[in-house]
């Protein structure tokens, strides 16, 4: 998920230069902005989704796999670390990816309660705004009916049957000053700039933990502000008097009302209200705005040709299908990969859902008839049928190697669960391991390891790394001490080993005739 946030980030960034753009031209060409900064909201939004979900899926002809079940199990490969690892979602792949699903679900939780915990802020919010609309007086200034309280105003308040609100003091300050004011509230009505507000307010609630959106949202209010100006001087005020108005206002600062259409602002964007009111087109404003209109429309281009996380990677190339449930029954079961490792195939409503020995479900997503693919993790499954149109087995992609699983029966898997959880419950090593992970690490930290005491599988994977391994094993220096730590929930069985200059951790596999099938190693200082 933090990957999607921060995709999402840089396209909302980008938008917002669009938008900065845009608006610049905008007022270059005397015309509203608001609209502007509403549609970067709603496409800060829109984009990430829309590129996310929509996809032209063509017609594909289903993947022919071999019967024959290949026999090459990879059971080594090189991590972040440089250490061994069985490959796939082994215990090699398994921390970081435990790692990155709890912060997913942690985001995730965040995101939701940042989403509630605003929504019932704006809701507050207007219920408090109702409660003090009852306490405060009507009055008619300049022949408008209105609310008159203390110290809040002037400004729009009310959703669905907005009323202008002043301040008292207005009620005796000159006429010119009362007409400015009433002028401008009066176009925030005819704008409905309210509406417009909290419409956007209420759009934040989708992603209130990107400050892009919080700042596109305070451009908004500012571009309502602008254009309710150029509103009431279009309507015949005159511009210095209004100016007046305008600081008068703000020297009265009013209390806090809510997000709603005002008058009152910050004297530096006061400032600059002012200078828009007073500016005058240069010769060069129509270069300038077609300058900033191109430069608007390619900033929008980058935003959507923002390439989101996994497009290219996990699943960016294979497109989900929808199957019968019945040709998913056929795959549900037990896989067995190696040792006590089974993958199990659950099927839950239109849902397959892959799950080996120790780990978590992940989710499977059909492409073909007998294709499927991850997005957790960048793996893809192919189902393998016999004759008869029996499935037989699998084939997992991963890395770059396959991974050839039988399928057994439930009284199998059974078995082979009941043993791991004997020997997890134990937490007793298997006969040899101990011996087994010293003469590796000295093997390999001497160049030469003993390949006989390998599977086959892991003495190809040993072979290619050995010159890395060597230096990494060179640099810790001979291991003074081995402890035995416990048993994995996979059966491994777990050693801490202190080296001269330094310490790792191991976790060796055997099978029945002491051949080490596997082995997951982290070292540091």
């Amino acid at each position: 998920m933090l990957p999607w946030m921060l995709y999402i980030v840089v396209v909302s960034l980008l938008l917002s230069g669009a938008a900065l753009a845009a608006e610049r031209m905008a007022l270059l060409r005397r015309a509203p902005t608001r609209w502007l900064w509403l549609t970067a909201i709603v496409a800060s939004l829109l984009i990430p989704a829309a590129i996310a979900s929509i996809s032209i899926q063509l017609p594909s002809i289903p993947n022919v796999v071999s019967p024959v079940l290949s026999q090459k199990i990879v059971v080594l490969r090189q991590t972040t670390s440089s250490a061994l690892s069985p490959s796939l979602w082994l215990d090699a792949g398994v921390p970081q990816l435990s790692v990155r699903l709890h912060l997913d679900a942690l985001l995730h939780r965040a995101w939701v309660a940042a989403s509630a915990g605003l929504l019932l802020i704006l809701l507050a919010s207007g219920a408090h705004l109702y409660w003090r609309k009852r306490r405060w007086e009507r009055g008619t200034i300049a022949g408008i009916s209105v609310y008159i309280a203390e110290h809040a105003g002037p400004a729009v308040v009310g959703l669905l049957r907005p009323r202008i609100l002043v301040p008292r003091w207005l009620t005796e300050a000159p006429a010119v000053v009362r007409a400015h004011v009433i002028a401008h509230e009066r176009a925030h009505l005819q704008g409905h700039d309210t509406r417009l507000l909290t419409a956007a307010l209420f759009l934040l609630v989708c992603m209130p933990w990107n400050p892009l959106l919080w700042w596109q949202l305070q451009r908004l209010r500012y571009a309502i502000e602008v254009d309710c100006d150029a509103r009431v001087l279009e309507a015949g005020h005159e511009v210095s008097s209004y100016g007046e108005t305008l600081i008068a206002v703000c020297q009265r600062q009013s209390a806090y009302i809510g997000a709603v259409a005002g008058m009152s602002e910050s004297s530096s964007f006061l400032e600059e209200r002012i200078k828009i009111m007073m500016h005058k087109p240069a010769k060069w404003w129509r270069a300038a705005a077609m300058v900033c209109g191109c430069l608007s429309f390619g900033l929008v281009a980058v935003a959507a040709q923002v390439e989101p996380p996994n497009a290219g990677g996990a699943y960016g190339d294979h497109h989900e299908i929808e199957l019968a449930a019945s040709v998913l029954d056929r795959y549900t079961g037990y896989y067995k990969l190696q040792g006590s490792v089974v993958m199990t195939v659950t099927r839950d409503g239109q849902q397959l859902s892959s799950q080996l020995t120790g780990q978590r479900a992940l989710p499977i997503y059909p492409e073909s008839t007998t294709a499927f693919f991850l997005k957790a993790v960048d793996a893809q499954i192919d189902f393998v049928s016999d004759a008869q149109g029996s499935v037989t087995g699998l084939v997992l992609h991963q890395n770059g190697r396959d991974f050839t699983m039988p399928r057994i029966d439930a009284t199998t898997a059974q078995q082979i669960a009941a043993a791991l959880a004997g020997k997890v419950q134990s937490q007793s090593p298997t006969p040899g391991s101990e011996a087994a992970v010293r003469r590796l690490i000295a093997g390999v930290a001497d160049g030469k390891p003993d390949y006989d005491e390998m599977s086959p599988e892991l003495a190809e994977a040993v072979r290619k790394q050995l010159p890395q391994l060597k230096l990494i094993y060179a640099s810790l220096g001979p291991v003074v001490s081995v402890k035995f730590m416990g048993v994995g929930n996979q059966g491994w069985d777990i050693y801490q080993l202190t080296h001269e200059h330094g310490a790792s951790q191991v976790r060796i596999s055997l099978d029945s005739n002491g051949i080490i099938i596997g082995a997951l190693e982290s070292t540091g200082p």
